[in-house]
């Protein structure tokens, strides 16, 4: 047989599916696009900028494309986007005040004006075109690119004896550029050589509100264009025109709007629930007030930007449905799949199973008065759950927590920051639990009748009970028993006090988080014995010795062990021995010394507010801060593994609100105040045999070079792996039920095409597996 058909026979064979694995160290992004804002025509591509990113669609092959810091941008937080027709490119303005400039193989990043160091506003506004340049309306005055050096080439401060000026919109008229400010309008001759010099800048003083505030300015129809806006009151905005140099009202009953968009054929007015366009004879040509009759699409508009193209018709960037596409009959939303919004509170997974509360509470935990919904991600599509769907869902705010049943996926408990606690089965609501049906206390005493209870944390005993943390009452502790009893437990220390998350340890002792300064609460395992637990560190590394008060708690974790983990406002705490909260004498927790390459060790990120830490495969320990990003910590705490921030890493924001693994493949899901990432992390939760083992790629290309991955493997696994021969090759130990490759050999050379044999057995050497890989070099 021919070699290369026989190699081809022995890849066939060896191919495994690996569609749910995602590659050791990739990131990924899992943001709202609805929320959009900004739109702009490339041509066949159509651009939006929303609240959760950026992304396109292509109207020859109607896809929707994402661009994203994941696939090029240098940022995050889009303050503005235009296109560029005759530089073929996408310029994109970020809140920072950074630059990317997009073209259709590259991003090119201009952050001069981001890194400038100056006093007063550096955002940019509007962009408008020139030729080779970009004139950049910023809150200071105007700046200059030059798109072909792809520089900054000119910096105008055109306010009163050259002093900053808020600028909002630019436009060039029979070569006289004018500017939209927060002082009227301004223009100058393009020809002047010297426009650095604010006196070669004049002041239009014949227009209407001369003096005060203009966000826009258009040239259309032969006609220059301006809008006037105070900011304060809809009914404030006006249009006007100006003819034979006369300024005069224009199109009176459409001056309340947003933004003004001018093609060659028509101008596009964008109001506060409508959009309207004109022609050139100022006359209505269109007029999109709703979405009538097309299913999910609401009956009014919430439309930030528009443009209408007489290829493609009207296109808006809508508050809560992303691109809409007003066609001659139908009307069509646009975005990207991914959550309804970018608000991820709290973040649980079961399986695979992610679900999102996008509740939150104030520093002081009151309410935030978030609309009461949450969401969850599944087989890669998303399930909102709302009080549109689910009536239910109604009377209350703020949805903190949540825990599905051990035994069943889909019967999940929702708790609420004064709603009580729902129950849904199958998707349905079942129960919503208040003071009138549970053992579960009102937060309002004085209002018996109103169902104000508020939920701070939920967890399940080996029992199947179901705990529940119940805030500010006398009894602040609940349990729904698996056989639909409830009983309430009072904390005496902590009575009516804020109570926040639980967890429930391998004993079955609940420990309860006290917010705001009041440390933990422990309950045992049937709540016959209750201990209020201030907490102390001890740390000791040789030279110093530290007690620290650590009462003021933020998050708390078991982990594999047993050892509870406490994240505070002075860094974490361990009890490695938690059940000797039980003895008679104070259990201080352990403050780990974490290795910092200086010959000592130092109380683990001792300056750190500790918001969430979840718990890998391998036992080692991921820690969100309020401010410094996320942290991975080795399983003792001795040593940083990786800390990621917005500086060396796709996250959004160094402000962590939660973090939740799927412990079946490793993803490590980040909740930050400004939506959710991924990273892929190298362990997974360990299995109790071999029977799902899956190696993959397999085969190894010529081509690849990423890491081969072992998954599905018990705890703490021998990993061995020879050639067919028998001579090894490589050998490790899983973290948790995963182990990597990188294909090298001992010697760190990669090894020769051929099928190689991995050789698999538990910590105990009591159970054994053989997968075979092929390799090809």
């Amino acid at each position: 047989m021919n070699k290369k058909i026989l190699w081809l026979l022995i890849a066939v064979i060896f191919v495994s599916v690996s569609s749910a694995q995602g590659i050791s160290g990739e990131w990924k992004e899992y943001m709202s696009y609805t929320q959009a804002f900004k739109v702009a025509n490339g041509g066949e591509k159509i651009y939006c900028a929303t609240k959760g990113g950026l992304f396109y669609y292509n109207t020859t092959d109607n896809s929707v494309n994402k661009i994203s810091r994941l696939s090029g941008l240098s940022d995050f937080d889009i303050q503005t986007i235009a296109y560029s027709n005759e530089n073929k490119l996408l310029m994109v303005a970020y809140t920072n005040s950074n630059i990317d400039l997009v073209y259709d193989n590259k991003v090119v990043n201009l952050s001069d004006i981001k890194r400038k160091a100056m006093t007063g506003d550096k955002t940019i506004n509007n962009i408008f075109f020139l030729g080779n340049d970009a004139y950049l309306a910023c809150g200071f005055g105007i700046v200059v690119i030059n798109l072909q050096k792809q520089e900054v080439k000119d910096t105008y401060l055109i306010g009163e004896n050259g002093s900053q000026l808020q600028v909002n919109d630019i436009t060039v008229k029979d070569n006289i550029i004018y500017a939209a400010t927060e002082k009227g309008l301004y223009f100058a001759d393009l020809n002047n050589p010297n426009l650095l010099d604010y006196n070669n800048w004049s002041h239009v003083d014949n227009i209407p509100h001369a003096d005060e505030r203009f966000t826009g300015v258009e040239v259309f129809a032969g006609n220059l264009i301006a809008h006037y806006s105070t900011g304060i009151s809809f009914s404030d905005n006006e249009l006007y025109i100006q003819k034979n140099g006369a300024w005069e009202r224009y199109q009176e009953p459409f001056g309340w709007s947003r933004e003004i968009s001018a093609s060659e054929n028509f101008l596009t007015i964008t109001g506060f629930n409508s959009v309207s366009v004109f022609d050139k004879n100022d006359q209505v040509y269109l007029t999109a007030f709703t979405y009538p009759g097309y299913g999910t699409l609401r009956d009014t508009l919430e439309p930030m930007s528009a443009f209408y193209s007489e290829n493609t018709g009207l296109w808006i960037a809508d508050d809560s449905l992303g691109l809409i596409n007003a066609g001659k009959e139908t009307y069509e939303s646009i975005y990207p799949n991914g959550p309804v919004d970018n608000n991820a509170f709290f973040l649980y997974s079961n399986g695979t199973d992610l679900w999102v509360a996008p509740g939150g509470v104030s520093n002081s935990w009151n309410n935030t008065w978030k609309s009461p919904q949450f969401q969850l991600y599944r087989d890669g599509e998303w399930s909102l759950f709302t009080k549109k769907e689910i009536p239910g869902m109604s009377g209350f705010r703020d949805i903190l927590c949540m825990v599905a049943d051990p035994k069943d996926k889909d019967h999940v408990f929702v708790g609420s920051w004064g709603g009580g606690l729902l129950e849904f089965k199958n998707g349905q609501l079942i129960n919503r639990f208040t003071q009138k049906n549970s053992s579960l206390q009102t937060a309002l005493p004085d209002s018996p009748d109103e169902p104000y209870v508020r939920v701070g944390g939920l967890a399940y005993d080996s029992k199947g009970n179901l705990w529940i943390s119940n805030s500010e009452v006398p009894d602040e502790l609940s349990v729904l028993y698996a056989n639909g009893e409830w009983k309430a437990f009072g904390l005496p220390e902590i009575a009516e006090k804020t109570t926040g998350p639980l967890i429930v340890t391998q004993n079955d002792d609940k420990w309860i988080v006290a917010p705001r300064g009041n440390s933990i609460y422990v309950l045992n395992a049937d709540g016959s014995q209750g201990k209020y637990l201030p907490v102390k560190s001890y740390f000791n590394n040789g030279e110093t010795e530290l007690i620290t008060d650590m009462n003021d708690v933020y998050s708390i974790a078991v982990d594999l062990n047993g050892a509870v983990w406490v994240g505070t406002s002075k860094g974490a705490a361990v009890y490695f021995n938690p059940e000797r909260i039980w003895e008679p004498s104070f259990l201080y927790a352990s403050h780990p010394g974490l290795n910092t390459n200086d010959g000592l060790y130092h109380p683990l990120l001792e300056t750190e507010k500790i918001t969430s830490i979840a718990v890998d495969g391998a036992d080692r320990k991921w820690m969100g801060t309020a401010s410094s990003g996320i942290y991975l910590i080795s399983e003792d705490g001795e040593e940083e593994i990786q800390h990621f921030t917005t500086d060396n890493s796709p996250l959004l924001s160094n402000s962590i609100t939660s973090i939740a693994i799927n412990q079946k493949n490793g993803e490590i899901f980040i909740g930050t105040d400004k939506g959710i990432v991924s990273y892929q992390g190298d362990a997974t939760g360990g299995t109790d045999n071999f029977k799902n083992v899956l190696v993959y790629p397999n085969p190894v290309r010529e081509t690849y070079n990423g890491p081969v991955i072992i998954t599905g493997l018990t705890a703490d696994a021998d990993v061995k792996i020879t050639d067919i021969s028998g001579n090894l090759v490589f050998k490790t130990t899983s973290l948790g039920g995963q182990a990597t490759w990188d294909g090298l050999n001992l010697n760190g050379n990669r090894v020769k095409t051929g099928v190689y044999l991995i050789f698999l057995s538990d910590k105990n050497g009591e159970k054994t597996h053989i997968s075979k890989l092929l390799f090809i070099n």
